[in-house]
């Protein structure tokens, strides 16, 4: 309430985490989890979600650059985080950004 923000919230990595390995120049850019097919492999970068929502993800596993697999696109959506699965509204995969995962093993 009363709060206008400039950019969407993004969920930053902890303060205490290693530090990322050197990033090449073709790093993709996020993408939304709604714009995947089912099948589709990928690693969480963040969100563009208000911070309640991102506390919820956040308690539910998707923490910064976990794997995701999407098992089921559109209403709801099924993503597997680990080895659990979490069903999502359509509205809340618009606002969580990936980026394929392109790690072996």
């Amino acid at each position: 309430m009363g709060r206008r923000d400039v950019d969407l919230p993004m969920i930053e990595p902890p303060a205490t985490a290693a530090p990322a390995r050197a990033t090449t120049p073709a790093d993709p850019d996020p993408i939304p989890l709604s714009s995947l097919r089912a099948g589709s492999v990928v690693r969480f970068r963040g969100t563009a979600l208000d911070p309640e929502s991102c506390d919820l993800l956040r308690a539910l596993g998707l923490t910064r650059e976990c794997q995701l697999t999407l098992c089921k696109a559109g209403e709801p959506c099924i993503v597997q985080v680990r080895s659990t699965r979490i069903g999502l509204s359509g509205k809340v995969a618009d606002g969580i950004l990936v980026v394929p995962d392109t790690q072996e093993g």
